[in-house]
């Protein structure tokens, strides 16, 4: 144990080039890039920071801070000058153990504690010396919260045995510090990940990129104070990470399909989200993917697109008495039902407006992760708790049949390609359909590199001709064929290719189309299925 006396605090608002850091002797330094990044020159190498890098120097270190292109940022780097005292001794000590290791780069989270902290440090260097032994002792305590700071995170940099497990302490930081400001840089810093393959991993444990699952958390976060405070929202948005208002509610509609005071209302004095209560919808109209979670949940509509899904999924005996509103609802279709809700996850938004005009209507990405909206679907009719409950109970049962069909770790993982083939045009699969379940993230499956690129480009499938199977090489292809005569002629060419024929029977694998779905019927249906799909 150490007892530490701060000898100096130099706060550096300006860098125009570099500036040199004095020779001690005996004292300590600790540097910290509080609000920009930089380099810190040392004997023989240079410490790359980025900001919330910290660093400790020796007794007689000499080192020289550079920020290229110079900086008014206020306080932007911080230089804490210190000596430390052994128990019982009365000369300073040059070492202060190996907690914090020296010449390091620590990257400290979060960044709100390191500069209030710093702060902290700072205003007490800068006070007169009236109660000079109080102030002393504080300054003492705020050094050695500081130090405790750095110690924590370096425990932290050396505590996973793996990527997977990296990653997923920064999902539990995200979930806990959402209010404060993160990145994908900053994330993948702090888990030792490279920056790529630390969003492939994320995607593949959330089904999520890293900001859309921050969006999420924020917005889930804000639906709750909406609704429990009469606080403007300015003050939610801040709340919860936003910077202003504006963007907050941009980011709240897309989310949700409405904006914050729209969604007070449709909540308030009707109870929609108390699962006691009696859902206030009762002609209901499905546009798009959401039909099938409508029905998982019991809510049977009164109108949905059955031109196109009606014909293809796995659930038809579940369609009878559901009028056809036409591909993609047609307004004059839809309006003859007389709804009192439409749940819209087409693509053509240019018909929301429309569809608006006829009752309340409420947008569903089509995109989304199965589980995330399955839940704002719940959400709606006072079912959330019902939305979770299958949530849970599929991730369990998804993981267990995963560990039946294979043991090996997950650092062994094959690579997959889905192929579908429809309405006789050949697509590449994104993170869409039966890529759900595939690329689970208890499965045996990763998405091949190709697919990687187009999950990475938010593409969710993309069309290719027959020839091009080869540029997506994979341990395992999956061929999903609808039943119209082109397609069946077109799968006949694919599965007729020579890498696919070089792949070998225990390596590919060709399903009907209706599984190519990500509703919870469909994915509950095929789980079962997996073990004699695949072996």
């Amino acid at each position: 144990m150490h007892i530490y006396d701060i000898l100096e605090v130099k706060i550096i608002d300006l860098l125009s080039n570099k500036l040199v850091i004095p020779t001690d002797r005996t004292g300590h330094r600790i540097i910290c890039f509080a609000r920009m990044g930089g380099n810190l020159r040392l004997a023989g190498h240079i410490l790359y920071a980025d900001q919330g890098s910290c660093m400790l120097l020796a007794p007689g270190d000499k080192a020289e801070i550079e920020i290229s292109g110079g900086s008014d940022l206020l306080g932007a780097v911080y230089m804490i000058r210190f000596h430390a005292y052994a128990m019982g001794e009365k000369e300073p000590s040059m070492d202060i153990g190996p907690c914090v290791p020296y010449e390091t780069k620590i990257d400290v989270m979060p960044l709100s504690r390191l500069v209030d902290l710093l702060e902290q440090v700072a205003q007490g260097a800068s006070d007169g010396s009236r109660h000079e032994y109080v102030e002393r002792c504080k300054q003492q305590i705020r050094l050695q919260e500081l130090l405790v700071l750095l110690m924590e995170n370096v425990q932290t940099m050396h505590s996973f045995t793996d990527d997977t497990s990296a990653v997923q302490h920064t999902i539990n930081y995200l979930n806990h510090n959402y209010r404060e400001e993160i990145t994908v840089e900053l994330l993948s810093r702090m888990s030792g990940v490279g920056r790529w393959k630390y969003s492939d991993l994320f995607q593949s444990l959330i089904g999520k990129k890293p900001l859309e699952y921050l969006t999420e958390v924020r917005i889930n976060r804000a639906k709750e104070l909406l609704l429990q405070t009469d606080d403007p929202l300015r003050e939610i948005a801040r709340r919860v990470g936003f910077k202003d208002e504006y963007y907050f509610s941009r980011k709240f509609r897309h989310e949700m399909g409405m904006t914050p005071k729209q969604y007070v209302r449709s909540k308030s004095n009707k109870g929609v989200t108390n699962e006691r209560s009696a859902s206030p919808f009762t002609r209901v109209v499905a546009v798009g993917a959401v039909l099938g979670d409508l029905l998982a949940l019991g809510i049977r509509p009164i109108g949905a697109d059955m031109t196109v899904i009606g014909k293809k999924v796995v659930y038809r005996e579940e369609l009878n008495n559901i009028a056809d509103v036409g591909l993609l609802g047609e307004p004059g279709k839809v309006k003859a039902l007389n709804p009192d809700l439409i749940v819209y996850s087409g693509f053509r938004l240019d018909w929301i407006d429309k569809l608006s005009d006829i009752s309340p209507i409420v947008a569903i990405d089509r995109f989304e992760h199965t589980y995330d909206r399955l839940i704002k679907v719940a959400d709606l009719f006072g079912r959330t708790n019902q939305a979770r409950n299958w949530v849970e109970s599929h991730k369990m049962r998804s993981t267990e049949i995963w560990k039946q069909l294979f043991s090996y770790p997950m650092d062994k993982r094959k690579q997959a390609t889905i192929f579908v083939v429809n309405d006789g045009v050949i697509y590449v699969m994104g993170m869409r359909g039966v890529a759900f379940t595939l690329y689970h993230p208890s499965s045996a499956f990763e998405p091949s590199d190709k697919v990687k690129d187009l999950i990475a480009r938010n593409i969710p499938f993309f069309a290719i001709e027959h020839e091009m199977i080869k540029d997506y090489e994979a341990d395992h292809l999956f061929l999903l064929v609808d039943e119209c005569k082109r397609s069946k002629h077109k799968a006949q060419k694919v599965t007729n290719h020579p890498y696919w024929k070089s792949l070998g029977q225990d390596h590919v694998h060709v399903l009907e189309a209706k599984w190519n779905f990500d509703d919870p019927i469909t994915m509950d249906r095929l789980l079962p299925l997996l073990p004699r799909i695949i072996k």
